[in-house]
C-alpha cells in the first residue's frame, strides 16, 4: 500500500485558540498507545488567512493504517477528548504526496485544491500541473512542491507548496509564466487557496 497523507481542516474552539498545547497534550495522555501504528509524520498550524481556523497534517505507511486505527478505542478516546478542540466538523482529505516533510517543515506552507468544472476531464488538467511543478523550479523563497488526485475524489487534485512567505507566494505568482499557467487552470477548476504556518509533531 502507498503512503498517504492526511489533511483535517476545521474551525477552533476558542480554548484551542488560546492554548493548543495544552489541549494537545490531553489528547496525547488520552492516546494510551505510546506510538500509533502506521502514522509517521505528524504537523500542526494556523490558517494565516483566518487563524481561528487550523489544520492538523498526517502522514500515514497507507490508507489502511489510518482505517485501522480508527477502528480502535485508543482512537475512540481520543474523540471524545478532540471535541474540546473542534468549533465545526473537520473535513478529512486523503492524497498521495511525495517527499512533502520540507514543504509541510517550511515557514509558509500554501494548501490549494483544483476541483474541476463540469464536463471537463483531469487529462486536460494533469498537463498544466506539469507545467505549474516545472516553472516553480528555482523560484526564489520557495521550498517545493507535490501534487497528487485527492483519494475518493476523481475531479480534485491537491497541491501542497512550501514558501519562505505567504508574500514570496504571491510575488512569484503576480505576472509572468506561473500566473500564465493558473490563468489556464481557472478556465477549466475551481481554485480553493489558503496558507497556514505549520510546526512539526513530535510523536
Amino acid at each position: 500500500m502507498a503512503p498517504v497523507t492526511q489533511i483535517m481542516y476545521f474551525k477552533t474552539s476558542s480554548s484551542y485558540l488560546q492554548d493548543p498545547s495544552k489541549l494537545i497534550s490531553e489528547l496525547a495522555t488520552k492516546s494510551s498507545a505510546s506510538k500509533i501504528e502506521g502514522l509517521s509524520k505528524a504537523y500542526l498550524g494556523f490558517q494565516t488567512e483566518d487563524p481561528s481556523y487550523a489544520f492538523w497534517v498526517f502522514e500515514w505507511t497507507s490508507k489502511s493504517a489510518q482505517e485501522t486505527y480508527h477502528q480502535t478505542d485508543n482512537f475512540k478516546a481520543t474523540q471524545v477528548a478532540s471535541q474540546q478542540v473542534f468549533a465545526s466538523r473537520p473535513t478529512h482529505t486523503f492524497a498521495g504526496f511525495s517527499n512533502a516533510n520540507r514543504i509541510f517543515s517550511a515557514p509558509v506552507t500554501e494548501f490549494v485544491t483544483f476541483t474541476l468544472k463540469r464536463g471537463v476531464s483531469m487529462t486536460a488538467l494533469q498537463p498544466l500541473v506539469k507545467q505549474l511543478q516545472a516553472k516553480l523550479q528555482g523560484t526564489p523563497k520557495f521550498y517545493g512542491s507535490s501534487w497528487a488526485p485527492v483519494v475518493d475524489k476523481s475531479n480534485v487534485f491537491y497541491g501542497v507548496l512550501g514558501w519562505e512567505s505567504v508574500q514570496a507566494h504571491w510575488d512569484a505568482v503576480g505576472s509572468g509564466p506561473l500566473k500564465e499557467i493558473i490563468d489556464e487552470v481557472k478556465k477549466i477548476a475551481d481554485l480553493w487557496l489558503v496558507h497556514a504556518i505549520l510546526t512539526p509533531y513530535k510523536l
